[in-house]
């Protein structure tokens, strides 16, 4: 029922902006329950055999630029080094440099500057500006380890600060996770990611697709019953990041 669900909202939405002269041909949607960690939809694609679209590609596994849904995790990373909802900062045009390369100057998307902002309003309200800056000041290895606690297995590379303004690849799958921490005040549930595949500094849990396996003779070869847990953020952690968004 959730599938049938997600496949009728997707088209219509793109059909929508199809209506509105706007250029999108496909979407994908990915759901979880936080609680378990289990993926109740999976929608790869708006229409499978449509070859125009390449409807056969699970986009919700291709890695794809988030813009700004990257932004809480820069900010997760920043209350957990101490800054709160009530730190001051400034949106104002600034310069930043790049070694090597022309400096980088970002703008928001009303094209305006909001001057002193609190990071409540700049995260309520997407502010770019002040996303940058506060990526600058958390460090940008900081906020990647972050992405990679919260279920995001990509963003292996080395990156700038438009990494923060979804300037990284990563898989609405992964990204779906990570917001689930949220959801979940701040831990992930779901099953062991097997040893071949751990990695030191990544997430411990994967996202669980399939509940039961048998065979043939009705023996359970795997039965997905209870979720594992791991703690990833505070609670409180998570809360401010969920009361802003």
């Amino acid at each position: 029922r959730l599938q049938g669900l997600a496949e009728g909202a997707a088209r219509a939405h793109v059909a929508t902006l199809q209506a509105a002269d706007k250029n999108v041909t496909n979407a994908s949607v990915v759901s979880l329950d936080p609680a378990t960690g289990q993926v109740l939809v999976m929608l790869g694609s708006i229409d499978y055999w449509d070859a125009g679209i390449d409807g056969q590609v699970n986009v919700a596994l291709s890695p794809r630029q988030p813009g700004s849904a990257f932004k809480p995790i820069t900010y997760a990373t920043a209350f957990a080094q101490g800054y709160t909802p009530a730190t001051m900062i400034l949106d104002v045009r600034t310069t930043f440099p790049q070694p090597g390369r022309p400096p980088y100057v970002p703008e928001n998307y009303d094209r305006k500057y909001h001057g002193p902002v609190l990071l409540r309003t700049a995260l309520a309200n997407s502010y770019n500006i002040p996303a940058v800056k506060l990526l600058e000041m958390v460090g940008i290895p900081n906020v990647q380890l972050m992405a990679h606690q919260m279920g995001i297995n990509g963003l292996n590379g080395q990156y700038g600060l438009a990494l923060t303004l979804g300037g990284g690849e990563v898989t609405l799958l992964d990204l779906t996770y990570a917001y689930s921490v949220l959801a979940a005040q701040g831990r992930m549930l779901g099953a062991p990611v097997p040893d071949l595949r751990r990695r030191i500094g990544y997430r411990e849990l994967d996202p669980v697709p399939i509940l039961r396996v048998t065979d043939s003779a009705g023996n359970v070869l795997d039965d997905f019953s209870q979720p594992q847990e791991r703690a990833v953020l505070t609670p409180s952690q998570a809360f401010l990041i969920t009361d802003i968004l």
